[in-house]
């Protein structure tokens, strides 16, 4: 089946019932299999160093090596620390040694901190003898904020130029060149106050004589030799890395072709949405502050709409002169923090950063702000709110109040609500962190919160997340996010006022009930320490990148950087209550986007946010289609004023935290006990072999899981962990049917019911999620799939209610939407949302098209 824009000619145009669907569901047929297993599995939430989206794609582009090609080997000498070829090695002092970082208990790997002299670049090393991939990376605290006003995207395009040539490695390809060969891999990204690149390689002594015929020098032969212990790849990787902060070429005759890959990264993104709308919000913050420049920039920006020759000569647009300029300016030592992670001991490490990165430039000396004065008890909060850039504002007043409507280009309907707050990492902030537990509870999905009214009860949105979502050094703008039904869409007043009633109940339980917020913050501290008590071992390149950004926030107590962010400080009601008063009608801006827009007539079902005698307008980089108009006085007294909905009620306390981590392996008798199967002990294997009693119990042997349970038509599986000893489970079961995928009408209405499963079950479980604890039921085309993992104490509660409640479902959906029409809204609701999706399929990528396709040509029966 071949997927087209006729929308008539989809499954889902044809009608059915809600008893075709659970005939269908009920077919499914009783050979179970069952794995439950007692494994590592990585975290519900976002660890302090787990990584965050920029690493996956980078707000400016992954950087994208060209084809090798000659180039010349131009000696900048302006840019050079030293006019030595060979690095010798520089004086370093220690600032943290393994024994003042606090860990998890997986972590295993040993850490230190130095600070290298003349340069004060701050290093951490981390030895992990047991890695399979040793990895790099710089962070360095300048990004698109810091481009020239004349220069739009200088930032993003100095990121590119990096990679192509340095003093000592002038050809373009020896960086990526050296890491390919060697099992590696490099990328960067541009954000809006830094840099980050980072690589990868195998710890291998890849000793083969072909990793330097690029450099005839000697001194180039030795610096990739093997330094007592330190790989070579990932010494030769470290001295062609570090060239980047100490001689790079910005070689001219490059300078062009680079050019057109930032503008092609740019022509890219101008059909995403996503893109559209961060550069919209750009736009409408004040042009005095650095948030407002365009940071991924186009051929023109970067070269002032003057065509640069191969010559990239300064008379034809001046780039790269701009180019070196802001690597003097940014790229010292004391504006970068690097985070090395290798194979060998921490001393080798040492040895070899302080050789590769020893000829880094110190920089002038940060200035240092005074310290404001708390001894007063009118003491200001938020002393370092809008005082970094000129005291400049980025959202004033003039830019908020206001609501937007959009016309995105795929199929979409959302409000997105801004509220502008201070920074997360001000003082007053940084230890409480007020927002953690405003957004929990903004956000919350149990009964009787926003989301449950808004989804569960009346069927308005499909969903609502909050949290921050830009975060600068000093500005942060708040979020919270609604996907409309079409349903939603006609009633977004409602929707709208329903959001201030839900904040205002917050700020009342707030005032009246400190005692329930400090419950709150409490539970939430809890969660985290216990998330980086248990949190395993994640990518070393990922980990090294993440790292390198969380240097600078720990830059004067390095010992903190592996778990500053997941220890929070006690409850702070006056920090709390002053964060959460940004969140009023005054102070945000409001953008709804509606793909029918133009056609449709609002007067009939809005009032306080009709747009219609608002002209439309066209943002200038991206093109987004857009009106605005200030939100009158009359309704932000209605959204102030309003009485609250009585069926919003805050949330009762997490049940699902847990309280016993022991390990099931640490229990003798569980090791020694005979598991029978089916008249058989554990003895025998599942084809009745019998173990060797004799085997050498001083080497842990590898242990499969064992069949414990294989009555017809089930086997169940089991394996008992006892190498990463971690509280945790990992159940799979796996429901096979052939029916699923018999025709694709039937594969439609498994996907319907998957989408109706999960929807309905949100509320039962959201709790169990934000205690560590997740399930996924996925429809596939060999029946279903159950996962629950997380923490071992509570995971059997979870597994209950997931199973309990897809049986229960399918009996009440027989009964129809006349008995339960809460569930006839989520039926229709997974409708919709499945017609989206198919409808938005020719907005998808080149690659994920390709990759559908693909699969269409492989599969005998795909759809």
């Amino acid at each position: 089946m071949t997927m087209t824009n006729n929308v008539s000619s989809h499954p889902l145009s044809h009608p059915f019932s809600f008893s075709y669907l659970t005939n269908t569901i009920m077919m499914i047929s009783s050979h179970m299999i069952l794995l439950s297993t007692i494994v590592p599995v990585a975290s519900a939430f976002a660890s302090p160093l787990s990584p965050h989206n920029k690493f996956i794609t980078g707000p400016f582009g992954i950087h994208r090596g060209g084809a090798a090609s000659s180039s010349s080997s131009l000696h900048s000498s302006t840019l050079t620390a030293s006019s030595s070829s060979s690095s010798t090695a520089s004086k370093s002092e220690l600032q943290a040694d393994d024994r003042a970082f606090t860990k998890s208990l997986p972590d295993k790997r040993s850490y230190r901190s130095i600070l290298l002299h003349p340069s004060s670049l701050q290093v951490l090393l981390i030895s992990d003898p047991n890695t399979d991939i040793e990895s790099a990376a710089v962070h360095v605290k300048s990004g698109h904020f810091d481009d020239p006003a004349s220069r739009a995207g200088l930032a993003h395009f100095h990121e590119h130029m990096l990679f192509l040539g340095t003093d000592k490695y002038p050809k373009e390809e020896e960086y990526e060149g050296f890491l390919s060969r060697n099992g590696g891999s490099s990328n960067a990204y541009t954000d809006m106050e830094d840099t980050n690149y980072y690589f990868s390689v195998a710890p291998l002594d890849h000793s083969s004589g072909d990793d330097n015929d690029d450099n005839d020098e000697s001194e180039n032969d030795d610096d990739t030799e093997e330094e007592d212990g330190v790989s070579t790849a990932l010494t030769g990787a470290l001295d062609r890395f570090a060239q980047f902060f100490i001689s790079p070429l910005f070689n001219p005759d490059m300078v062009q072709r680079e050019l057109k890959a930032i503008d092609s990264e740019y022509k890219n993104a101008l059909s995403s949405d996503m893109w559209r709308t961060y550069m919209l919000l750009k736009s409408s913050s004040n042009p005095k502050h650095p948030f407002s420049k365009f940071g991924c920039g186009n051929y023109d920006t970067l070269t002032n709409f003057v065509s640069v020759g191969n010559s990239g000569k300064e008379e034809d647009g001046g780039a790269r002169n701009d180019l070196i300029q802001f690597w003097q300016e940014k790229y010292t030592g004391s504006n970068m923090k690097l985070c090395v992670y290798g194979k060998a001991s921490l001393d080798e490490l040492q040895k070899v950063v302080e050789q590769t990165f020893g000829d880094v430039r110190p920089g002038l000396p940060k200035s240092t702000s005074p310290t404001p004065s708390s001894s007063s008890s009118n003491k200001q909060l938020f002393t370092t709110e809008s005082t970094k850039y000129n005291n400049a504002v980025a959202f004033p007043p003039s830019s908020l109040s206001k609501i937007q409507e959009v016309i995105p280009v795929a199929e979409q309907r959302t409000i997105k609500i801004l509220f502008a707050t201070p920074p997360l990492d001000d003082e007053d902030i940084v230890d409480s962190r007020p927002y953690r537990v405003l957004s929990h509870l903004l956000g919350h999905e149990s009964v009787g919160s926003l989301h449950y009214l808004l989804c569960e009860e009346e069927g308005l949105i499909n969903d609502l997340t909050t949290g921050v979502g830009v975060d600068t050094s000093d500005f942060s703008l708040s979020s919270i996010d609604l996907s409309l039904t079409p349903k939603g869409l006609q009633k977004r007043d409602y929707i709208l006022s329903l959001v201030f009633q839900w904040i205002r109940l917050i700020k009342t339980s707030l005032s009246s009930s400190s005692d329930l917020m400090a419950q709150y913050h409490d539970e939430l501290c809890r969660i985290s320490e216990m998330n980086f008590m248990y949190r395993e071992n994640s990518d070393p390149t990922e980990y090294a990148s993440s790292v390198a950004e969380l240097m600078h926030q720990f830059e004067k107590d390095p010992s903190r950087v592996l778990c500053g962010n997941a220890l929070t400080g006690d409850y702070n009601g006056e920090v709390a209550k002053a964060f959460l008063d940004r969140f009023v009608p005054q102070n945000c801006l409001i953008t709804i986007h509606n793909s029918d827009a133009e056609k449709e007539s609002q007067e009939k079902y809005c009032v306080d946010t009709n747009l219609k005698d608002a002209a439309w307008q066209t943002e200038k980089y991206y093109g987004a289609k857009y009106r605005e108009m200030g939100i009158s006085q009359e309704v932000i007294k209605k959204w102030q004023n309003e009485p609250i909905d009585p069926r919003l009620k805050l949330p009762e306390l997490n049940q699902f935290i847990p309280t016993d981590f022991s390990l099931r392996c640490d229990d003798d008798d569980d090791n020694n006990d005979e598991v029978v199967v089916n008249g058989k002990n554990d003895k025998e294997d599942a084809n009745g072999s019998s173990k060797n009693e004799d085997e050498d119990e001083s080497v842990p042997p590898f242990t499969p899981p064992k069949l414990i349970q294989r009555p017809s038509g089930l086997r169940l599986w089991h394996k008992l962990d006892t190498t990463f000893r971690v509280p945790k489970t990992h159940i799979r079961v796996h429901i096979a049917s052939p029916s699923v995928y018999r025709s694709p009408r039937s594969m439609t209405l498994n996907r319907l019911y998957q989408k109706v499963l999960n929807d309905d079950l949100n509320s039962f479980v959201y709790d169990a999620g934000v205690a560590g604890c997740n399930y996924r039921v996925t429809c596939t085309p060999t029946g279903f799939r159950i996962s629950v993992s997380g923490y071992s104490e509570k995971l059997t509660d979870l597994l209950d209610v997931v199973t309990s409640r897809m049986q229960s479902l399918l009996q009440e959906m027989k009964e129809g939407p006349g008995v339960h029409p809460a569930l006839g809204q989520k039926f229709n609701k997974a409708i919709d949302n499945l017609l989206r999706e198919t409808k938005n399929f020719r907005m998808d990528s080149p690659y994920e098209t390709a990759a559908y396709n693909g699969r269409m040509l492989m599969e005998e029966n795909a759809w």
